[in-house]
């Protein structure tokens, strides 16, 4: 949630920030206004894009890891960061300096 601050600054570098929810519809209803986020959550109970992306139950847990990459226009990768635990997330800074290197 704390990607909220930093919503504006990676917007004003062209990049979208998109959230990928697993939990049931309330569980991504309570992320949205609960935190009163900015950005848009994708709500995908199955773990599809979680799945594609290889972050489903790395943890064990049946969710998705915590985790965050950057795309290109094209749609290729060209970082991640995947958290070992829940709480294991990079800080807002290292997420827009890779911004920053795509332009």
């Amino acid at each position: 949630m704390e990607l909220n601050e930093d919503y504006p600054a990676m917007k004003a570098l062209g990049a979208e920030t998109l959230a990928v929810a697993v939990n049931d519809w309330e569980g991504a209803y309570y992320l949205v206004k609960g935190f009163e986020l900015q950005y848009p959550v994708l709500y995908d109970p199955k773990a599809r894009v979680a799945r594609m992306y290889g972050v489903y139950d790395l943890l064990g847990d049946g969710l998705a890891a915590p985790a965050v990459f950057v795309l290109d226009k094209e749609g290729k990768i060209r970082w991640r960061y995947i958290g070992k635990d829940l709480t294991d997330r990079p800080d807002n800074e290292i997420i827009i300096e890779q911004l920053k290197g795509l332009e």
